[in-house]
């Protein structure tokens, strides 16, 4: 089945450190919704830049 258009994105590389990347996966694995490490952080960018409007899986952003 077909994902449905997130619409217009560009991607982004960024080297993360390996501590960063790990809470980024506990996050992920502990969220109500599966979503790829690259969705997550995604949507954590939307949110920090206050588009909500963008987020497609978060829709608060736990700032622990």
């Amino acid at each position: 089945m077909a994902m449905a258009s997130k619409g217009p994105r560009t991607a982004v590389m960024a080297r993360i450190p390996d501590e960063v990347h790990a809470i980024l996966q506990d996050r992920r694995r502990r969220s109500e919704t599966a979503m790829p490490v690259s969705q997550m952080v995604s949507d954590i960018l939307a949110l920090y830049v206050h588009r909500p409007d963008l987020a497609v899986n978060l829709k608060e952003w736990d700032q622990e």
